[in-house]
């Protein structure tokens, strides 16, 4: 193959490998990079709240952790979670149901609590977010532009955190994503072809959030038709995805 031929895909899996936080040593990493974000560079929170230079609330007991390792480095380099439905409440227990008040929430089959998760506490490290003319979260560079200059890849860690997030979505039998999501990240994943849906007007939640929501089959879908290249990212060439609610697989996390 000559460099302009190379699949994103492989770029990826030279470049990150996104895995599940299921160590106090990963997790404890994972909270690390939250306070940076959110206590000290952005200011989103109090450090006061949280001791000890880690960000923790009372979601991480019904959520699952994972981390995108840069694998040149060996550094943590993103973190996401996946917030599960509290394990008998039978109420909205994410921290989107705080947040979002919309009247399609008091339907019960409409984002069903046993199948629904929250992408939460986004962050990306510092160090890896920023290039010249990028946005916070980075700009969505075509495979050959990446080929052509190896460090714009470094961006494409908002998909890595995404990747991961989905396929942990996946193993948990998890149909539906929801979040209150910045609105420069949903333009980003819309470039990646992953299209949320939109429910109710922005929100005030550290600045001006957007609640969305997702079936996952439909964004996955949609991504394979419109971006075939993100997809073979996403499900490492279908590797971790069928189009069937029988797809979960027994099958290792590591991604890109």
């Amino acid at each position: 193959l000559s460099q302009h031929s190379v699949p994103l895909v492989e770029v990826y899996r030279q470049v990150f490998k996104g895995i599940p936080a299921d160590t106090p040593e990963l997790r404890r990493e994972a909270y690390e990079l939250r306070y940076q974000v959110y206590c000290v560079e952005h200011n989103f929170l109090d450090p006061v709240d949280n001791p000890g230079g880690l960000k923790r609330d009372n979601y991480n007991d019904h959520s699952v952790q994972a981390v995108l390792l840069h694998r040149g480095s060996n550094r943590t380099v993103g973190t996401i979670r996946l917030v599960l439905h509290r394990p008998g409440a039978m109420t909205g227990s994410l921290p989107f149901h705080d947040v979002c008040t919309h009247p399609r929430l008091r339907d019960p089959d409409f984002l069903p609590l046993e199948t629904t998760a929250e992408l939460s506490r986004f962050a990306i490290s510092k160090a890896f977010r920023r290039r010249q003319d990028d946005e916070s979260y980075g700009r969505a560079y075509e495979p050959e532009e990446l080929i052509g200059d190896p460090r714009r890849v470094i961006p494409h860690l908002t998909l890595g955190l995404m990747t991961v997030a989905l396929q942990m979505g996946t193993l948990h039998g998890i149909d539906h994503v929801c979040a209150i999501m910045d609105p420069a990240l949903l333009r980003l994943l819309a470039r990646f072809g992953l299209h949320f849906e939109l429910i109710g007007p922005p929100v005030r939640y550290h600045g001006w959030r957007q609640p969305c929501f997702a079936n996952v089959e439909t964004l996955i879908n949609g991504v394979e038709l419109e971006r075939p290249d993100i997809w073979e990212v996403i499900t490492d060439c279908g590797r971790f995805w069928k189009p069937t609610r029988s797809h979960v697989s027994a099958v290792g996390y590591e991604t890109v």
